[in-house]
């Protein structure tokens, strides 16, 4: 994450300054060899390059999320233990989530933690609560652990021996590892032997080159199934590591509150218009929205289809907020594509749209209000907020008037953006049109890119009557007017979260990385910075289970991150016949075009699901009965459902031939198979 704060010393287009004030959006640098002043807008500045930060150290990193889920159980069980009583000890009440199946349950503060206390006396307090209940922790372990707390977050609690990643080879002797490689590179051109064979050769090369090889049998088997790679089928069939051997050397691929931030709200709500699903049918999807309650900036809003999906909804929202829209993956470029497709006007030029996106502050909350809905409870995002240090406040149940202003502003939404679009509902029933879902006409896509344009270009610049300057009561603000007359009194941290940030906040799966990369979604996605990987141990343990870890946004299923924890980056694999595309779809696009494809040829391919992907972000208003009946007649009679396998623990296995199709039953009343 970066950030710069007031009075920071700074490297900037290639020159030092430091920050001397700040109005508004934008930041005064006084260069620190001529002492001219230099004022830059602050989204500009974070977004360039060149910028190197003060001290980057005091900085949150989202890397380690996941790290409970890389350690065995045990180690975990332990970080979580020590966890709720460090978070005691400095807090004064145990962790909110530790009681939540139980809504019922009120927590007393203990008065031995309170706050108030000096740290010492609490700390004596914990470590005698624990000798007493049977799980002593000495008085200076805990001071370590409240240290590392402090520094790293959960992470730190962790047994750093659990985190660190396995080695392949163990102890042995690297010269004598790049032997053992090229003994079983060797073994591509010549008939299938064991191990032992493999062993007998080390031990007889290594002692001809003076190598050192004192490792029992048991680990030079465990270590050549380590260093050889499945996908060389260095013990299978000849003829298949011939035809592996025969693959190219490249990837695969085809083609009121005082300060900004200080209370935030975020809620969903069904939106009122019906739009046009990725899959032909009109349905209204759901909004989520969090909003600064000192400003009423939206700092944040998506839209989904159906019920929100907590781990992937709230923490998008949360990373959208964070991060500048037009450094979101693919933002831009659906916002192109829908502009040219809408009748015009209803987008403003990019030239417009880029001052108001500048204009736009970009807001780091302090607190958010949440319902106690399992939306908003996930694992992802409760642990986005620990590690971002920021408050989970938790609205009473079945209690709306605890975020009012998230609530008013969806009414404010729909009276001034809603209406307007056609397929609109009505707020109730009772003022609901005859047919309102033949009036869609509008996507999904299209009514997010809308709403994003009409929050940055009409919102934003809307005077509440709810923002009034101390200074001057009389007179009403735009969210906008109102951060420059707060960042003026209570300057605020510029931070917004970097792409590293962003994509550990997207959800995530865990894969072992085939010759073609990977599969998310049905989808192969290559890079060729996986290439060193195929076929290898991740060394993670726990859920990982060797496998590495991948993260995909939702809505721009172009490409996925594999994360390599032994350099600390993530690759960007791409889906290639994704590059064509006309702009990022969704995994509901995705979803769509692949039924759709399948349902006409079961034989599809990655360039049916392609053409489709395209049809879709281009098609305007559902599907038409003859459409609908087209689709119907096209679609084969039946197809035999076989059990799905999983082609990353498949993957020696040839990939089966897809059967054919077979005629539909004389009986009409047996349906049809999906």
């Amino acid at each position: 994450m970066t950030s710069v704060r007031l009075f920071d010393f700074i490297e900037f287009d290639g020159q030092a300054w430091q920050v001397v004030a700040q109005d508004g959006t934008e930041l005064a640098l006084r260069n620190l060899g001529t002492n001219r002043i230099r004022k830059v807008p602050v989204l500009d500045l974070l977004q360039d390059d060149s910028l190197l930060p003060d001290d980057g150290s005091r900085d949150t990193r989202l890397d380690d999320l996941s790290v409970l889920d890389t350690v065995p159980a045990p180690a975990a069980d332990r970080a979580l233990f020590v966890h709720r009583h460090v978070y005691e000890v400095l807090n004064g009440f145990p962790p909110p989530w530790t009681h939540l199946d139980d809504e019922k349950v009120v927590v007393e503060p203990n008065p031995d933690y309170d706050p108030a206390n000096t740290l010492e006396s609490r700390i004596e307090a914990k470590v005698e609560e624990l000798r007493a209940a049977g799980t002593p922790l000495a008085k200076r372990t805990l001071k370590g652990y409240l240290a590392r707390y402090r520094d790293e977050g959960l992470a730190g609690l962790v047994d750093k021996r659990m985190t660190q990643p396995v080695s392949r080879t163990g102890t042995m002797d690297p010269r004598t590892v790049a032997l053992l490689e090229q003994i079983i590179e060797r073994q591509g051109t010549i008939s299938t032997g064991s191990k032992s064979r493999i062993i007998g050769q080390v031990r007889l090369e290594a002692a001809a080159l003076g190598l050192p090889l004192k490792l029992a049998d048991s680990t030079l088997y465990r270590i050549i199934s380590q260093v050889g790679r499945a996908s060389l089928h260095t013990f299978g069939n000849a003829t298949t590591r011939r035809t592996q051997a025969n693959k190219p050397g490249r990837s695969y691929g085809a083609q009121k509150p005082i300060r900004p931030g200080e209370l935030v709200e975020i809620d969903s709500t069904p939106f009122d218009v019906m739009v046009v699903m990725p899959d032909g049918s009109v349905s209204r999807p759901t909004l989520v929205g969090m909003i600064d309650i000192a400003t009423r900036t939206v700092c944040g809003a998506r839209l989904a289809p159906g019920p929100t999906k907590g781990v992937d909804l709230a923490a998008a929202v949360l990373g959208r907020s964070l991060t500048p829209l037009e450094m979101v993956p693919g933002w831009s470029e659906s916002m192109s594509l829908t502009r040219s497709i809408l009748p015009a006007g209803m987008i403003e030029p990019d030239e417009e749209l880029h001052a108001s996106l500048a204009a736009r502050p970009i807001i780091f909350p302090t607190s958010i209000t949440i319902d106690r809905g399992k939306d908003y409870m996930s694992k992802v995002f409760m642990d986005a907020c620990e590690y971002l240090q920021i408050d989970v406040v938790r609205a009473n149940p079945r209690t709306p008037t605890d975020k009012p202003h998230i609530e008013r502003t969806f009414a404010a939404i729909n009276s001034g953006f809603t209406q307007f679009l056609n397929g609109y509902v009505g707020q109730h029933v009772v003022r609901r049109g005859s047919s309102p879902d033949q009036e869609a006409v509008i996507t999904l896509q299209q009514a997010q890119d809308l709403l994003d344009g009409w929050l940055v270009k009409v919102w934003q610049n809307r005077a509440h009557d709810g923002l009034r300057h101390p200074a001057a009561p009389g007179k009403t603000l735009t969210p906008n007017e109102m951060y420059r007359a707060l960042a003026g009194v209570a300057p605020t941290v510029p931070r917004t979260l970097t792409r590293d940030d962003y994509i550990a906040l997207l959800p995530r799966r865990w894969n072992r990385i085939q010759p073609y990369g990977v599969k998310v979604a049905n989808l192969r996605y290559s890079a060729e910075e996986l290439r060193p990987f195929i076929g290898q141990d991740s060394g993670l343990k726990g859920v990982a289970n060797g496998r590495w870890e991948v993260h995909y946004d939702p809505w721009a299923m172009n490409s996925v991150f594999v994360r390599d924890h032994h350099q600390g980056r993530w690759i960007e694999a791409v889906w290639q016949p994704g590059q064509s595309a006309l702009a990022p779809f969704s995994m509901e696009v995705l979803q769509a075009a692949i039924k759709a494809a399948q349902g006409r040829d079961p034989h599809a391919t990655p360039m049916d699901y392609l053409a489709e992907i395209n049809r879709i972000q281009t098609t305007s208003g559902p599907m038409t009965r003859a459409e609908k009946k087209a689709s119907r007649s096209q679609r084969p009679a039946m197809v035999p459902v076989e059990p799905a396998l999983d082609v990353d623990e498949l993957a020696d296995e040839p990939e089966p031939t897809p059967p054919t199709p077979i005629r539909k039953p004389a009986r009409k009343s047996m349906p049809l198979l999906d």
